[in-house]
């Protein structure tokens, strides 16, 4: 009888075909915490708060993303569309060139990409440095191509994990989002809380009102 071999091809996570289904919840908590410890290990502090200053001064931000990506930074579109930052996101490479050949100083780009490698951010941010704008980079490998291009760079880790990992690769993407976001919201909380809930009134109507005292 063939015994399976373990599958290693997610992050952290290994698969040997035994498992018992009500396990996987604790096993893929486990290695999302695991994932965020290394997240604080090559996170720098002084970019951090770099990037923070960065965008509170942007004319414009642009975001570039191609395939798994693209939740990421749809999530980091929508948290500075909130704070009333001046941003678009763009997955096409047309529009991509375009708009990164169009910003200039003062303006700031963020490419996203696990990887590193995909060609249409790479040469985005690329371009958008060429034009004089601030960029940003949210990746998982330091030494990847993208990073050369990155005025900041945000590491989420140095593993070397391709194939099913994408499904971690948008949990730590998301955290790094979510620090953006708690960063730009306690630099200048009163101006951004102010924002926050004139945007909150704006989509209001966007959900149902539900009665808790209705029985």
């Amino acid at each position: 009888e063939r015994t399976l071999q373990p599958f290693h091809a997610m992050y952290g996570y290994t698969l040997t075909g035994e498992e018992k289904t009500e396990d996987i919840p604790a096993k893929i908590v486990a290695t999302t915490e695991s994932m965020a410890e290394e997240i604080l290990k090559n996170i720098s502090s002084k970019t951090f708060c770099q990037v923070i200053d960065t965008l509170n001064k942007a004319r414009k931000i642009d975001i570039y993303s191609v395939e798994n990506s693209n939740v990421t930074a749809q999530d980091l579109l929508t948290k500075l569309l909130y704070l009333g930052l001046d941003c678009r996101h763009f997955d096409d490479s047309y529009h991509q060139r375009i708009s990164a050949g169009n910003l200039g100083k003062g303006d700031v780009a963020i490419g996203v990409s696990y990887s590193g490698n995909s060609i249409d951010t790479v040469e985005a941010v690329k371009a958008a440095r060429t034009a004089q704008a601030a960029t940003i980079v949210i990746t998982n490998f330091r030494d990847s191509l993208i990073a050369r291009y990155a005025d900041m760079l945000l590491c989420t880790s140095q593993d070397q994990f391709f194939y099913g990992d994408a499904i971690f690769s948008r949990t730590t993407q998301l955290m790094i989002v979510d620090m953006i976001y708690m960063g730009l919201l306690s630099s200048d909380y009163k101006r951004y809380a102010e924002i926050l809930n004139r945007n909150s009134r704006i989509v209001r109507d966007k959900a149902y009102l539900i009665n808790n005292n209705k029985k």
